[in-house]
């Protein structure tokens, strides 16, 4: 996350430790969320001021609240439908953080498309831009554009959550709940047939075809299918595989979900070779690896026996856009504003007519601290997290996690090919230690390094570039992307978060470099600073803290370096 620097340099002090503390550097506390702000003042009430501690300090504060977590969730003490840790934070993680997806690139330029059940064009997809560019009607004989698609239908609710997961922008919750690729324009496919729920192949197939039909229209880059066909695969290849391995060859990357029965068996698309596969990964909304379990998703054998999934994703507890107009969205908007009125407000509520309407008069007999936790568990009942979303799980919802990561390494690199896509992702995810390959693939979708591996990629920007940090026993040298910048600094725990004393060079056009004698042994946080006005995590190293903003400080650990 970037951070604005509002004021003119001046001469500053951490509270705590007295150490002198850059303005630059003092900026970045002003984006700390409120919340924490408060819990900070409560554990120490010296600090009266956001940008009046070092980072060092500020971390030190941040592991004593980390400290006093729960190793196991309190969702069930608390009343919440979603693993949580801590009294004092309810807060679901939003996809991108919860990936440490790199926030520099968020599908700007890529198109991707969507097949499924249904959609709507909720803010998080039109406002402030409207980011579709067409949709279809697939579940007719002949597919037809159609310029309006206002109408909730409940077919909708599906492809919405997938489309927001992948390319919603967080517009109804002021950003917060974006998915990974909030810039990526979007074509909406609804498919399916008029007789019945279930979508066969053929319904598939007839949408699959329009894309390779008018993928060159749309400059199309990938393809999000979170849809199943009709039997298992067999090994042999479907007219729906092909139709995969078509678009594949045409320069297209097939993402399909694996499915959610938690049994051996692969049901096409998801059993094409060339498509990547994804199964479901249970993170228990939490950034701790350590937290990390399989989800019930499918596995199996495709197309000439080959393992699938490819690898997996985040599947559960995972947030998505409400489908506006709906009883379901209603009810979130009425409830959630009730649930934040002051006791006298709320008790004036309840003695209205529309409160006897909406409420059983038994509840509304009930002491005013009942009827709040009568709220609250209807609100978790339905898994609200937000007047206008909620938390959804399956391997639907992983599939566009990944969908939305390949528009992040397009942006990245545009000259990659979708064996390539496919390799990166296989090469860089991370394998969990007790779950066998055939379960998982090759592991967790690593969206940093995924992203920082594309950029390394023939027609890269950074093409034979070594990941950041690259450490030696006699120097640690840093790069940092950073096209346009007019200064880039260094600043962590080992220069005492001073900007001056980590300069960086220019080594080719956007791209920053510096060579620092490596430091103690132990784990040492840092930032990039760039133009003295915005912050930003090295986004090729996946060893990061939260940094209490919605960011993160990465942590410079390896052999060379620890105790």
């Amino acid at each position: 996350m970037d951070y604005l620097l509002a004021s003119a340099p001046e001469a500053l002090a951490c509270v705590l430790c007295r150490r002198p503390l850059d303005p630059a550097v003092a900026a970045l506390h002003r984006a700390l969320d409120r919340d924490l702000v408060q819990r900070l003042r409560r554990l120490d009430p010296a600090w009266r001021q956001p940008d009046s501690l070092c980072p060092d300090c500020l971390r030190s504060a941040l592991a004593a609240l980390e400290h006093g977590r729960s190793p196991t969730s309190l969702h069930n003490e608390l009343g919440q439908s979603y693993p949580i840790y801590d009294r004092d934070d309810l807060t679901l993680l939003p996809t991108p953080y919860r990936t440490r997806a790199n926030p520099n690139y968020t599908g700007r330029g890529v198109t991707l498309a969507f097949l499924d059940s249904g959609f709507y064009p909720h803010p998080d997809l039109t406002e402030p831009v409207n980011r579709v560019v067409a949709y279809v009607d697939a579940t007719l004989p002949e597919p037809e554009l159609r310029p309006s698609f206002k109408r909730a239908e409940a077919t909708s609710w599906h492809g919405l959550m997938t489309a927001s997961i992948a390319a919603g922008n967080g517009a109804a919750s002021a950003g917060r709940f974006r998915g990974m690729a909030p810039d990526v324009q979007v074509v909406l496919v609804k498919t399916g047939n008029r007789r019945n729920r279930r979508i066969p192949d053929r319904d598939i197939l007839r949408a699959l075809h329009w894309v390779l039909a008018h993928h060159a229209e749309y400059n199309l880059r990938a393809i999000n299918i979170s849809l199943g066909g009709d039997l298992p695969s067999n090994g042999d290849e479907t007219p729906l595989d092909a139709a995969v391995e078509e678009a594949v060859a045409n320069g297209i990357v097939v993402v399909a979900a694996a499915g959610n029965g938690g049994v051996n068996s692969i049901i096409p698309p998801a059993s094409a070779r060339s498509a990547i596969t994804v199964g479901g990964l249970d993170d228990q909304n939490s950034l701790d690896p350590r937290y990390r379990r399989m989800w019930r998703s499918s596995y199996g054998r495709g197309v000439g026996a080959v393992l699938k999934p490819d690898l997996i994703a985040p599947s559960i507890w995972l947030a998505a856009a409400m489908l506006p107009r709906t009883w379901v969205h209603n009810e979130a908007v009425q409830l959630w504003r009730l649930a934040e009125l002051p006791d006298r407000d709320l008790a004036r509520f309840l003695r209205t007519p529309l409160a006897h309407h909406r409420f059983s008069q038994a509840t509304l007999r009930r002491p005013l601290d009942e009827v709040r936790a009568i709220i609250r568990h209807r609100l978790s009942e339905q898994k609200t997290i937000h007047p206008h979303y909620q938390h959804v799980d399956g391997t639907s919802m992983a599939a566009p996690i990944v969908t939305g990561l390949v528009a992040q390494m397009l942006e990245a690199n545009p000259a990659l090919t979708p064996p390539q896509i496919k390799d990166i992702l296989v090469n860089t995810a991370e394998p969990l230690a007790f779950v066998p390959h055939a379960e998982q693939g090759a592991g967790v979708a690593c969206a940093p390094l995924a992203v920082a591996a594309a950029l390394r990629a023939a027609g890269g920007p950074l093409v034979g570039l070594p990941l950041s940090p690259r450490c030696t026993p006699a120097a640690v040298t840093f790069y940092c992307h950073a096209p346009g910048a007019r200064s880039v600094a260094l600043v962590g725990s080992f220069n005492g978060w001073q900007p001056l004393e980590g300069e960086m060079w220019s080594s080719r056009p956007g791209v920053w470099q510096i060579m620092v004698p490596p430091p103690p042994p132990g784990a040492h946080a840092y930032k990039f600073l760039i133009d003295r006005r915005r912050w930003i995590h090295d986004t090729d190293n996946p060893a990061a803290q939260p940094d209490g903003a919605g960011g993160f400080y990465s942590l410079l650990v390896s052999p060379l370096l620890a105790a």
